[in-house]
Formats: structure tokens, sequence, C-alpha cells
């Protein structure tokens, strides 16, 4: 999953991909495409994030985090 959300920055962002543990905004990822992103992940991993935790995970490994506790919440 988390190579698939590098991946996903990446491309949205239109930037280099960043470690898993790397700060996306600090590697050049633009506040703009926030909302593309979310969406994005949303598709890809059939979750519905809330906006007030999706903007607090900063790496793609909290990110990552963010997306299986909900999906462990929605499969419960």
């Amino acid at each position: 999953m988390i190579e698939r959300i590098t991946q996903l920055i990446s491309e949205v962002g239109g930037i280099d991909a960043v470690p898993a543990d790397g700060e996306i905004y600090e590697a050049g990822f633009s506040s703009i495409r926030v909302l593309e992103l979310l969406l994005a992940l949303e598709g890809e991993f059939g979750v519905k994030i809330p906006d007030k935790e999706f903007i607090t995970a900063r790496t793609a490994r909290e990110i990552s985090n963010l997306i299986e506790n909900l999906q462990e919440t929605k499969a419960a």
C-alpha cells in the first residue's frame, strides 16, 4: 500500500518519489493539490478520509496508517 501511496503523491504532485517517512510538503508537494490527492486516495483504497485527519498526515507512512485504520473500521 505504501508504495502505491508514494506513487500517487508523486503523480498528483508532479514531484520526484518521496520516501515513506519523507515529509511530502518539504519535498515540494503543493497544498493546492491536496484535494486532488485526497480524492485519488479515496478512490484507490475505497475509504472516506476525514479532512481533519488527512491534513495532519505529512508522510506517506502516516497516510498509509490512516487508510489502514479506516479500512479496518469499515470492515468491522
